[in-house]
């Protein structure tokens, strides 16, 4: 009778031996993994896996508060019934989306006020108003290139005399159209804001007024470029210095949007 009841209270043992050890391989096994690109592990409950982060609880205070962690930073997540996410491969196609497609089309429409400096404005009034388009490639996020067709209204009126003082023409203004290639190295910010460096080099053509001729022509400056451009136009404000022959130079402060 003894020797039974040995017997079965070792087996009990066992029994509940078995019992805690599944429990505690329940318990460890229930558990998300969240495995970082620096190796870093997280044992964690994952509450939320969006394209740009991760909401997760510590398994060890699933009362405690909610943490976030951005997506970049992360290699992949081994869930509780084994199944795995590799955020870094969804990472990569996030920031391509955010990016977009290159190379491809981009085209902008602009105008702008210029203040005219150099020796003629010392003379007559130089101040301009230029309307220009540009089409062309974005290479990549950073990098774009095209063709830009540009025209310059001069609006001050002067009287022309030849060298003995006689009259010899009157104009009301003068026009100068502008070819030239444009170069673009953009540094994206954000999602929807860049800023830029722009660089013009053609060939302007006096084509009315008092213009005349065909000077070296070139535009270059700092700008700022936002929105997503996904449906609806971009923004585009810059800054530059335009050198459009000997002495009518300007300032030009330049508004527009590209498409």
């Amino acid at each position: 009778m003894l020797v039974i009841t040995h017997i079965n209270s070792s087996i009990m043992k066992k029994s509940y031996l078995t019992s805690m050890l599944a429990l505690v391989c329940c318990t460890v096994s229930a558990q998300d993994i969240i495995l970082k690109k620096n190796a870093d592990e997280i044992q964690a409950k994952v509450l939320k896996v969006t394209e740009t982060e991760i909401e997760y609880k510590k398994w060890e205070n699933l009362d405690g508060p909610i943490y976030t962690i951005p997506a970049n930073e992360i290699f992949i997540i081994k869930y509780q019934n084994g199944s795995k996410d590799i955020i870094s491969a969804n990472s990569a196609r996030t920031r391509s989306d955010i990016a977009g497609n290159f190379p491809k089309y981009q085209g902008e429409i602009a105008a702008a006020y210029g203040l005219g400096v150099g020796r003629v404005s010392e003379f007559i009034n130089t101040d301009r108003i230029l309307f220009e388009t540009v089409h062309g490639i974005r290479i990549n996020p950073y990098l774009f290139t095209g063709l830009g067709l540009g025209f310059d209204y001069f609006y001050e009126s002067i009287d022309m005399e030849d060298y003995y003082g006689n009259a010899i023409g009157s104009y009301d203004g003068a026009g100068v159209l502008s070819s030239f290639i444009n170069l673009k190295g953009y540094y994206p910010a954000t999602k929807k804001l860049a800023v830029y460096f722009s660089l013009d080099l053609g060939a302007a053509f006096g084509v009315a007024g008092w213009a005349e001729g065909t000077e070296f022509h070139t535009s270059v400056g700092p700008g700022i470029n936002w929105g997503n451009g996904k449906g609806s136009p971009r923004g585009d404000f810059s800054i530059r210095f335009q050198h459009m022959g000997t002495g009518t130079n300007a300032i030009l402060f330049r508004i527009g949007f590209g498409f």
